[in-house]
């Protein structure tokens, strides 16, 4: 805990402007300071005295438990307590945001605090081959609000292919057109979409970051000389580009702890614990989930589900807590030792979008400098720098090889002033990477792309590295196995070159900067941006698809209701059971599932 944040989240209606200002400026100087210094843990040793107690207490009963109050579990727990005959536990392993988080720009360095559980993947033979030990950072949030408390914060739902393919499936109930009104429902929208595709006095405020760079006029208008329209993303048609949509209120983040959890926890019938670790659903003979079993930093507890327990832990740490409970692939928990329930594919099929963050373009435009108090004024209003992720201001999605959703999205950063070694430490890029990469940057005039891979065919895996709930778990993420991943990333790479050879870019001489790694394959154009891509990508931190939803257990770990195959009152609600890749990023459509399932349950038992 730091020593500042005794004053956290200081309304700012009854704090003198100049005192506001410099207790930002302090603060982000000191949190930017420790983030660089920052180790990561390598397992929950937090929780080693309670694991390890001799004693259990008896937590209570409760109609509803869940475990994980992030972007999904937060949802669920503001959604069922709606009801005043529902009485909610959510448990969390992390605990409460404060003013540093609230900081949109400072989502890298969010990374490198107890906000994030701190995995690392696997030292990996196929990717993240410029990284320390062969290993991609795996951030997730920890804390209220999981993943959407440090994320990037662009709303960015999919694209309704992608949602008619979990019907195609054997999802019922999932289509684009039966899905929309649940994203509808969340939202607050204040951007300028389409008509009939947002929604207005939903919990979730969507909002542009205020003010956009000159520099995205150039790449709208460089856009469309590639016969890119400008588009509403989230509206009628994904393909073209637009400005990125945020979720922000005010130019401040809003996670789903803050948009939906902050009020409904005043609610009685509803009781957040924060920094526990769920270690155990206990399953009894009929194959009935009943019980929840979770620790403190020094004691043990046992908390009893009348109705259901809700996993919503997300893609990595849901199925952990399945396999530690015996519901698993039926091989890998014998080798754990651990006794088999229910045998599913729990864990396997890890999809994720890998991204990489190569191509840097130098301009004849240069950004004039702001002071570290000008970028706070700036936030305390709702505008510049501090109210964006990475200084990115605009999006694009385009089509390869005749496919009938985007597969790649690029993401604009013009030159932020505020660019540090925070971004390649992030990445886990190795010493010489790291400053070969910081000397191609130049804050005031360099043009960021982060290119994304949407449909990616290689596939991981999450395994337990033991029984131990202390352990992390092992995320394998396999990247760029299929050879055809590749070939898609060129293509995405080459549709960046042509977009900065356009006349909208030519204005600005921007000019792409040499990327520092293989250069001895300089000659073999196919073979070098192969080695280039495997060297230097890393993910947008999208796992999903390790609990999948679908008719077969054999294929699939939930069912279309998102209840666990084969087990009775226990049903994953994360990211996890994303049946496929999405045309988008994950929070947005992780919370229409929370919202649609939260629905489901009210229904099922006759409240709706």
């Amino acid at each position: 805990m730091y020593v500042l944040l005794v004053v956290s989240l200081i309304p700012l209606s009854v704090a003198s402007s100049t005192t506001t200002v410099k207790y930002y400026e302090k603060l982000t100087r000191q949190r930017i300071s420790e983030a660089e210094f920052y180790n990561m843990p390598t397992n929950n040793n937090e929780f080693k005295v309670g694991i390890q107690s001799n004693t259990t207490h008896y937590y209570g009963s409760y109609d509803f438990v869940i475990v994980g109050a992030g972007s999904a579990g937060s949802v669920l727990a503001t959604r069922l307590s709606e009801i005043d005959s529902y009485n909610v536990l959510l448990l969390e392993a992390g605990g409460e945001e404060d003013d540093f988080s609230q900081i949109p720009s400072m989502s890298f360095y969010l990374i490198f605090s107890d906000m994030n559980w701190g995995y690392f993947s696997t030292p990996q033979t196929n990717c993240c081959l410029g990284m320390k030990n062969h290993s991609c950072t795996v951030a997730r949030g920890k804390a209220l609000g999981g993943s959407s408390a440090i994320n990037a914060m662009m709303y960015v739902r999919g694209n309704r292919h992608d949602f008619d393919k979990w019907v195609e499936l054997g999802n019922s109930g999932w289509s684009y057109e039966e899905v929309l009104p649940y994203f509808i429902k969340s939202e607050n929208s204040q951007v300028d979409g389409d008509p009939g595709y947002h929604g207005k006095g939903g919990f979730w405020d969507v909002a542009y970051s205020s003010p956009v760079s000159p520099l995205l006029s150039n790449f709208f208008n460089g856009s469309l000389q590639m016969n890119q329209p400008i588009v509403d993303y989230n509206g009628r048609k994904q393909t073209g580009s637009g400005r990125i949509q945020f979720t922000i209120k005010h130019g401040k983040r809003q996670s789903t702890g803050k948009a939906f959890l902050e009020n409904a926890r005043q609610r009685n019938n509803l009781k957040v614990r924060s920094k526990v670790l769920a270690t155990k659903v206990v399953i009894d003979h009929t194959k009935t989930a009943n019980q929840v079993q979770f620790v403190t930093n020094e004691k043990k507890f046992f908390v009893k589900a009348k109705k259901e327990i809700i996993l919503s832990a997300g893609a990595i740490n849901s199925p952990q807590l399945l396999m530690l409970s015996g519901v698993g692939p039926q091989s890998h928990l014998k080798s754990m030792k651990i006794d088999v329930i229910e045998d599913l594919p729990v864990g396997m099929n890890l999809k994720e979008h890998p991204m990489f963050p190569g191509l840097i373009y130098n301009t004849n435009y240069t950004l004039s400098g702001l002071s570290t108090e000008e970028f706070v004024k700036g936030f305390l209003k709702g505008l510049g720098p501090y109210t964006k992720t990475a200084g990115t201001d605009g999006v694009g999605f385009i089509h390869t090889g005749g496919n009938a959703v985007p597969t790649i999205e690029y993401l604009f950063a013009p030159p932020a002033g505020n660019i540090s070694k925070i971004l390649t430490k992030s990445f886990n890029f190795n010493d010489d990477l790291t400053n070969k990469m910081l000397n191609k940057i130049d804050p005031q005039r360099s043009i960021l792309i982060y290119l994304v891979l949407l449909h990616p065919k290689s596939r991981g895996r999450i395994t337990l590295k033991s029984n131990d709930p202390l352990d992390f778990p092992n995320v394998d993420l396999n990247m760029f196995e299929e050879e055809e991943d590749i070939d898609t990333f060129i293509e995405g790479i080459e549709f960046i070159r042509d977009l900065f050879a356009t006349d909208a870019f030519r204005k600005i001489d921007a000019r792409r900067v040499e990327i520092p790694v293989c250069k001895e394959l300089r000659n073999k154009y196919r073979e070098y941006w192969g080695c280039v891509i495997r060297q230097m990508t890393n993910t947008i931190y999208h796992p999903h698809g390790t609990t999948a939803m679908g008719p077969d257990k054999k294929s699939s770990v939930v069912d279309g209701s998102l209840k666990v195959h084969g087990i009775k009152k226990l049903r994953v609600v994360d990211a996890g059971v994303f049946p496929t890749t999405l045309s988008g990023h994950l929070n947005a459509p992780t919370v229409m599932v929370a919202e649609k399932i939260a629905d489901t349950i009210k229904r099922e038992y006759k409240f709706s």
